[in-house]
C-alpha cells in the first residue's frame, strides 16, 4: 500500500490544495451567513463552519499520512 501512496502523491497535492480552498470558501460562506443572519439551502452558519472544519482536518490528516509514508519508505 505504501508504494501506491507514493505513486499518488501528485494527486494528493491537488487534493490537499483543493480541500484548503474549498474549506476557505465554506468558512467565508459561514461567516457571511452569520453576519447577515440567514441560511442558504437550509444550512445554518454553524453547518457551513463545521463543513469547513471537516475539510481542514482532512487536509491535516492527508499531510500526516504523507509524512508517515515517507518515513516508512525510508526504513
Amino acid at each position: 500500500m505504501t508504494k501506491w501512496l507514493l505513486k499518488s502523491w501528485c494527486r494528493a497535492d491537488f487534493f490537499i490544495c483543493g480541500a484548503g480552498l474549498i474549506g476557505n470558501v465554506l468558512l467565508l460562506i459561514g461567516l457571511v451567513t452569520a453576519a447577515v443572519n440567514t441560511s442558504i439551502a437550509g444550512f445554518t452558519p454553524i453547518i457551513w463552519i463545521l463543513l469547513a472544519f471537516i475539510l481542514y482536518m482532512t487536509m491535516i490528516f492527508s499531510v500526516v499520512l504523507r509524512i508517515m509514508t515517507r518515513l516508512e519508505s525510508n526504513q
